[in-house]
């Protein structure tokens, strides 16, 4: 059954979203105004609010972590998750698709990278592809972008 479909109502997502740049924000929360499900969003502008909002996730929320933010920074954050916790899912989100970017990600203990879309139906289809993934037993692989390659 499709999550996303009119007739198929989940209980309520929580999604954090760390992020600093308000046009990446606002897409976001474009992207996932017409999905069929009920999505708590929670906004973070930098690291230190994000571990601040740790404490109040369950384990099937999701963070999507912005790698460029003030203060501490996406890698940094992404440490102190993982040396808080492993149950939540964090999906970090870059411009770049550098594999240098993509492999520290992968090694700090993200559980998915994607390169931020640059348009409204490119971050819709990203943010659908990530809420159907079932990160907790996901095994095709670190990298989800667009049909995008990571620079070599």
């Amino acid at each position: 059954m499709d999550i996303f479909s009119e007739s198929f109502i989940l209980q309520t997502r929580t999604i954090l979203l760390a992020d600093d740049d308000e046009d990446d924000i606002f897409l976001f929360r474009e992207s996932i105004k017409d999905f069929q499900i009920n999505i708590h969003l929670q906004i973070a502008k930098n690291g230190f609010e994000v571990i601040r909002y740790l404490d109040k996730m369950e384990p099937d929320d999701l963070v999507f972590l912005d790698i460029n933010m003030p203060g501490m920074n996406g890698f940094e954050c992404l440490a102190e998750i993982r040396a808080r916790t492993k149950s939540v899912a964090v999906i970090m989100l870059s411009t770049s698709n550098d594999t240098g970017y993509i492999e520290l990600s992968e090694e700090l203990g993200a559980t998915g990278y994607v390169v931020k879309p640059s348009s409204l139906p490119s971050y819709i289809t990203a943010v659908k592809e990530v809420l159907l993934t079932d990160w907790q037993n996901y095994q095709l692989g670190f990298y989800l972008n667009n049909n995008q390659n990571p620079a070599v």
